[in-house]
């Protein structure tokens, strides 16, 4: 059976790269379930990209698990903010933080900001360890524009603030199946495909 351990208690993560492993034919577990690595404990992510930090906790669950690991860092990058919130996307709102919060605070950032100028890009690194160290990586962005008030009830994070221009609508406003195609983790994860396949053969 082809198993791939998705590195992430994230529930919306897990849901999203489950969706592609499934398609792959394979089988995943993730940190969610706490007797696949029992005394797993999160490493910190003093990486200073998506990719490094990405890298930092596939290894650390690989070794821990002594199971192939996938982990994804990501977030997103404004340019009017000088790529803020980028790798502290998540908890951008500080201790305590929730998507409302970030969100929030990306607004009151922005206030100023005209919508011409309200460029941002959505990024994901995506890595592959094997319990040794060796590790590969596989990335994807999406641009987009933040709105002035949020949209859509779907996805996560920052979703219902990206607008997508292509599309008409923001990242919230498309359906799970929609955003599994033209995300940045979609993008990402069909990068990783190859390299799944050579690691799961």
């Amino acid at each position: 059976m082809k198993t791939l351990l998705i590195a992430t208690t994230n529930t919306h993560k897990v849901a999203e790269i489950a969706a592609k492993l499934r398609e792959l034919g394979v089988t995943d577990l993730s940190l969610l379930d706490l007797t696949v690595c029992p005394g797993y404990v999160a490493p910190e992510e003093t990486g200073a990209t998506f990719a490094e930090n990405a890298r930092i906790k596939a290894v650390t669950a690989a070794a821990s698990s002594g199971q192939i690991a996938l982990a994804d860092d990501s977030g997103l990058m404004v340019a009017a903010l000088s790529g803020a919130p980028g790798i502290y996307s998540a908890r951008y709102a500080g201790a305590g933080h929730d998507d409302m919060a970030n969100n929030a605070k990306l607004l009151a950032e922005l206030a100023d900001v005209p919508a011409e100028r309200r460029q941002a890009v959505f990024c994901c690194a995506i890595v592959l360890a094997r319990p040794n160290g060796q590790s590969w990586l596989a990335e994807g962005r999406v641009e987009g524009l933040i709105r002035s008030e949020p949209h859509g009830n779907n996805g996560f994070g920052y979703d219902p603030l990206f607008y997508l221009p292509q599309l008409g609508c923001t990242m919230a406003e498309l359906t799970p199946e929609q955003k599994n195609s033209v995300s940045h983790r979609a993008l990402a994860l069909e990068k990783a495909v190859p390299l799944i396949r050579n690691l799961l053969p």
